[in-house]
């Protein structure tokens, strides 16, 4: 979620950021519970396991279900459910204890599950103070956020048959973090909807997050196409396409990176013409794709000058650079005897350091590449050595849209760019005639320090240089154009 100040009055009693409640947006609401509606109007018991103020619940109340609800914050309203002011994580614990589990079946009945999961990330105090108890009872996922671990014991709970409508972070889309609650996802659940939603969906609380709704069902027996919906541009627009249900209609087989080298990342919108690229070979099965040093400390051993004790040039993020950059700063000079006895001070990949290649982009939404001197160390962004014949074309390609595209679109939606990710972008086997093209881009981009709209131009070049030599169709290059010309709204 975005960094906004740490504490958020709701109410004049409560802090966001510590209890992870937002305030669910009546159509959003009423969407959810409607499509579960549809897809079941016959069922009877409705939970919510994080109900705050029952936003989600009118559509349930109105249809006469009986709904039973949880939360550790009592918000006083209870009038739509049968409320226990409990710790929902606490209970799905003791339903864990085989003996309890099954003589709490007839507990447990429930026709539908309905949740805005709280978001907080491993900054919360709650997961600090609770590691070791919570890994116990998520051993299977990990405990890197609330949300991830509410989405899978709602899952965990649900009977065959049990509808299961979220609307939450999305990150478990494509973060290896949450590889296995995929496969939760995957192997023991029928999806009905994926919908992604603005970046402004919740900016009038203060939000600046990356959310999606998801509509389930336990059991594979009920699964048909998808209906998804690629992320609108603002709110307004993703309220008008909802209520038109504006969505795209996939199937399972299209909805997921199949390949064994992915990790299962599900995906939306994505042109079968492009999910077909990543048959070819990776990145990192052709070249070295790694990180480097890691200080601990940046400022005490990362000079902004060059001096007698700050000797080695250190690339650590190109950021919105392109082609060419200087160097994030000047490494120590005794860098490998500080990590000999600094515990925090890692100096990895060792026999490749002070060798040319390819320095990429690791935190922020743009992706870039740019060249990696001889001589020069690196971070733990991603880098990729090379020898000097392949550095140029492959860094014109890393630059392109299209790579944008995979990276942004398709393996990662989150904000950090690991070398993992990198190495598995798809390298187009090009033949002589287009490396030698994207080559000259390439080096008159670095010899002319280019930016601004001389760096479009040179992207364009590229571009048109790789859709010609893939033969894309024109709506296609446009879907890649339209996704990177605004990657914060549409990642």
């Amino acid at each position: 979620m975005g960094r906004h100040k740490k504490e958020i009055v709701i109410d004049n009693i409560l802090d966001r950021r510590k209890s992870g409640y937002y305030s669910t947006p009546k159509i959003v609401a009423d969407f959810i519970s409607y499509e579960m509606l549809k897809l079941n109007p016959f069922g009877k018991n409705v939970l919510d396991p994080c109900v705050g103020k029952e936003e989600l619940l009118d559509t349930f109340y109105n249809n006469n279900k009986v709904i039973y609800s949880f939360d550790i914050i009592d918000f006083g309203n209870h009038k739509k459910s049968i409320f226990r002011n409990e710790d929902f994580i606490e209970y799905y614990n003791n339903l864990k204890t085989p003996l309890l589990f099954s003589n709490n079946q007839d507990k447990i009945n429930y026709d539908y599950i309905i949740a805005n999961p709280p978001y907080n990330c491993h900054e919360v105090d709650y997961i600090k103070n609770n590691k070791k108890y919570l890994l116990e009872i998520f051993s299977e996922i990990g405990v890197s956020n609330l949300y991830s671990m509410f989405l899978y014991a709602i899952i965990d709970i649900a009977k065959e048959g049990t509808l299961i409508g979220i609307i939450t972070l999305d990150s478990f889309l494509t973060s290896y973090a949450h590889k296995t609650l995929r496969e939760k996802i995957l192997t023991t659940c029928s999806i009905h909807h994926l919908i992604l939603c603005p970046t402004d969906l919740f900016l009038d609380q203060n939000a600046d997050v990356r959310t999606c709704i998801i509509i389930l069902q336990k059991g594979k027996k009920y699964q048909k196409e998808i209906l998804t919906m690629n992320r609108s541009d603002n709110k307004k627009d993703f309220y008008q396409k909802l209520i038109n249900k504006e969505f795209i209609e996939v199937d399972i087989n299209d909805f997921v990176l199949t390949n064994e080298r992915d990790n299962r990342e599900i995906i939306i919108d994505v042109p079968k013409d492009i999910i077909n690229l990543f048959h070819f070979d990776r990145l990192g099965e052709l070249f070295s794709c790694l990180t480097g040093i890691s200080t601990g400390d940046d400022k005490k051993y990362i000079s902004k000058e060059k001096n007698d004790t700050f000797i080695f040039p250190f690339y650590k993020n190109p950021g919105t650079r392109r082609f060419y950059t200087e160097p994030d700063g000047f490494l120590h000079k005794d860098f490998i005897k500080l990590g000999e006895k600094i515990s925090n001070f890692i100096v990895r990949n060792k026999n490749f350091l002070f060798k040319e290649g390819i320095t990429c982009s690791s935190m922020g939404v743009s992706f870039g590449a740019c060249y990696l001197p001889p001589n020069s160390t690196f971070g733990v962004n991603a880098n990729i050595i090379c020898d000097n014949e392949d550095i140029w074309w492959l860094l014109a390609y890393l630059n392109s849209r299209l790579v944008t595209y995979f990276v942004r679109g398709i393996l990662i939606r989150s904000n950090m760019i690991t070398s993992g990710y990198v190495s598995r972008i798809p390298l187009l086997p090009f033949n002589e005639d287009v490396k030698n093209k994207l080559s000259q881009i390439s080096k008159f981009a670095y010899n002319n320090k280019i930016k601004n709209d001389k760096l479009l131009e040179s992207i364009s070049e590229i571009d048109l240089i790789i859709f010609n030599w893939l033969n894309l169709s024109d709506n296609i290059i446009k879907h890649i154009n339209d996704f990177c010309s605004n990657l914060i709204k549409r990642t």
